[in-house]
């Protein structure tokens, strides 16, 4: 699945570009689907696209709708109902069994750049927050919001973009802030007044710090990357050009000292970090950074007799038992078998997602819980 950033990047194209697409985004779901609430793609106005909102069935009828929609310059919700296994009136063969909604909205340069700015912001939060966004509205409802129009809910701040009408629409939508966070899904649809509200669930993007630069730091930083996180590699040496050469979609900086890591990285409990310099005293030093600022995932490479010294040089250190809690995770990495770098590095970024989203990382096969529910970080524990 493409991810949030990635959108985000295409939208601040066209719009710098000057270019007009139409933006497609998953407002509703009711069965099963590919992506969920949230999912997006931009089409530009050579057909050509970036994202996905199904795994592939839906997208170039979507294309073909777009053309449509761009012609006449209004936004618009197609739905595909499949939940009786009846998609002949399509011609797609889904087999799903799945409602799916999703919204075409044209997006002249200004509001590309506008719609861009707003999932970006959501996605650079310290908390959830929400996209409400108009998907249905009476033609003759005078003052009513406009088909499209959004709003970014966090907090008590309210940002709106688009047509919200002349009525209480938009304090409505941010009372029902609550109910979309509440729901334990992606999104809710909500009737408020005589429009239809979609508030999709946006969590932000996971921080991931990754302690050392060797050959095995690279697909760890890379596979991050392509899922859209914020990523920040650490290095001990002063930086050169060849930094940002091995690590492309990734800020790196440099850290002389590693005890001080939290005076060069932002150290919070929504950061997880990695660590993997192959140096002892300077693994621990991070380690021990990272433990002070309650770092919400912290994960060591190497095996177990490794890291169980370098915590008891910690805490003869500092006359303190270095107790870590359920969120460090040394040897790192999940359970999957493989063997080489890339190996590694899939298996440690598939567990900083799992504990982030507040998943156990089972079999899917063995899950009962819809696949497609709001991921629930586990507050951080740290060391305790």
């Amino acid at each position: 699945m493409t991810t949030h950033r990635e959108v985000v990047d295409a939208l601040s194209r066209a719009a710098t570009d000057g270019n007009s697409v139409v933006l497609a985004t998953v407002v509703r779901v009711t069965g099963s689907s590919y992506g969920g609430v949230g999912a997006r793609m931009v089409i530009r106005d050579d057909s050509s696209t970036v994202g996905l909102v199904s795994g592939g069935c839906l997208e170039s009828d979507l294309a073909e709708h777009a053309r449509r929609v761009r012609a006449s310059g209004r936004a618009e919700v197609v739905t595909y109902d499949t939940r009786n296994d009846d998609d002949a009136p399509w011609g797609l063969g889904l087999g799903c069994n799945g409602l799916i909604e999703v919204l075409l909205e044209p997006l002249p340069p200004p509001q590309a750049r506008d719609v861009a700015a707003l999932i970006d912001q959501a996605l650079g939060g310290d908390a959830p927050s929400v996209i409400a966004t108009v998907i249905r509205t009476p033609d003759s409802a005078n003052g009513s919001p406009a088909v499209g129009a959004h709003a970014l809910l966090r907090d008590a701040e309210v940002q709106a973009i688009g047509d919200w009408g002349a009525g209480s629409a938009l304090a409505d939508a941010a009372q029902n802030v609550v109910d979309a966070l509440a729901a334990g899904r992606r999104g809710i649809v909500r009737e408020i007044g005589p429009a239809e509200v979609a508030f999709e669930v946006v969590m932000p993007a996971i921080r991931l710090i990754v302690c050392g630069t060797g050959p095995d730091a690279a697909p760890v930083a890379r596979f991050a990357s392509q899922l859209g996180w914020d990523v920040t590699v650490v290095d001990h040496r002063p930086l050169t050009n060849a930094h940002s050469a091995r690590f492309p979609g990734a800020r790196v900086v440099e850290c002389p000292e590693p005890l001080l890591l939290a005076e060069v990285v932002a150290l919070t409990p929504r950061s997880s970090a990695v660590v993997m310099s192959h140096h002892l005293a300077r693994d621990r030093d991070y380690v021990q950074a990272l433990l002070a600022a309650n770092v919400g995932y912290v994960g060591v490479l190497g095996p177990r007799a490794r890291t169980e010294r370098m915590l008891a040089e910690i805490t003869a250190a500092s006359d303190t038992p270095a107790t870590v809690g359920d969120h460090f995770f040394s040897p790192v990495g999940m359970d999957i078998g493989g063997e080489g770098p890339d190996a590694i590095a899939l298996a440690i970024i598939s567990q900083v997602s799992a504990v982030t989203s507040g998943r156990a990382g089972g079999h899917l096969r063995d899950r009962r819980a819809p696949l497609h529910a709001s991921p629930r970080p586990v507050a951080a524990t740290g060391n305790v």
